[in-house]
């Protein structure tokens, strides 16, 4: 892969539905049901809120991955970043991340399933490899849906601002990502 010819770019809601179908199975097929909320709300956060975003991951102008992401006064928090299937393990995911964090001038937070197998301690491998720090903050991410769980999460940060406790992230996440109090 030529660095050149990967680019991180800004989707704008209806600017291309075949974008947001790739999109929705990547969403889809990265996450297990109670770690997203239904993707109908994705595309509904995209026209109504102005602190979600949704940010492409193109190669040589074709679809790879995406990240979602919230835009807080003091820190970014990535809900969710995933490569599409037929492209992980190309290095698309690192130069992703590093083309994404480059552009940002604050924190950047998110969320990481505890160290507890091989695929969680690998994804985790990752982020600390791309600069990330691990935190053992007591977290638990709130249910997308009612009758889901809470679920047992760590924070992971990037140019990590000691003068912002992770107690007020925590609260800023629940009140906006999940409206949760």
């Amino acid at each position: 892969m030529s660095d050149s010819s990967l680019i991180v770019c800004k989707y704008l809601p209806d600017s291309n539905e075949e974008i947001v179908r790739q999109v929705e199975l990547t969403y889809n097929d990265a996450f297990p049901l109670v770690e997203r909320r239904d993707f109908v709300d994705v595309v509904y956060l995209l026209r109504t809120d102005k602190k979600f975003n949704l940010e492409l991951i193109m190669h040589s102008n074709r679809y790879v991955g995406f990240i979602t992401w919230w835009d807080f006064d003091s820190f970014v928090y990535i809900e969710h970043f995933a490569i599409d299937e037929k492209h992980r393990n190309g290095g698309y995911g690192g130069k992703a991340l590093s083309l994404f964090l480059q552009n940002l001038k604050r924190m950047v937070v998110l969320e990481v399933e505890p160290p507890l197998d091989r695929i969680k301690i690998s994804r985790i491998s990752f982020y600390k490899r791309n600069g990330f720090h691990y935190h053992t903050f007591p977290y638990k991410q709130p249910p997308y849906r009612p009758e889901d769980p809470m679920l047992p999460m760590a924070f992971m940060t990037f140019g990590y601002d000691d003068s912002i406790d992770l107690e007020t992230i925590k609260q800023t996440i629940y009140k906006h990502v999940y409206r949760w109090s």
